[in-house]
């Protein structure tokens, strides 16, 4: 897993890749940006060919296995990558160091989309149930 080069350098963020996460956020919230999970990712599509992709990751917790985000990228229609940002794992656990306003945004993404997504055992209940 990669770990982006400015954070480890200590170098700030860049405010435009924040922005664009917290416009992805604020969208997700009202609903007008549609995600959905196919396999180990979820994925968005956006007006003029924008792609945005989280991998999926799992994290052993003291009493579980919970979902987490590896990778989130944005695609123009062409493909080509504007945003990268990895999950830092444990390195700011481990180097006492607080997680960048990048990471925590994109933190804060994940856990509105997976949540609004639900669980894919809560899913297949609710397809039960509409039988």
């Amino acid at each position: 897993m990669s770990v982006r080069l400015s954070s480890l350098l200590g170098l700030p963020d860049d405010p435009r890749e924040i922005e664009l996460i917290n416009s992805l956020l604020a969208k997700t919230r009202e609903g007008k940006i549609r995600w959905t999970k196919l396999g180990s990712a979820l994925t968005a599509m956006i007006p003029n060919g924008f792609q945005i992709n989280f991998v999926l990751g799992s994290t052993l917790g003291p009493m579980a296995t919970y979902a987490t985000w590896e990778l989130l990228t944005v695609r123009d229609k062409n493909g080509s990558e504007l945003l990268r940002v990895s999950h830092p794992g444990l390195i700011p656990t481990i180097s006492g160091t607080a997680k960048s306003l990048l990471v925590a945004a994109t933190d804060e993404l994940f856990e509105a989309v997976y949540g609004a997504l639900g669980d894919d055992l809560a899913r297949a209940i609710d397809a039960i149930r509409k039988l």
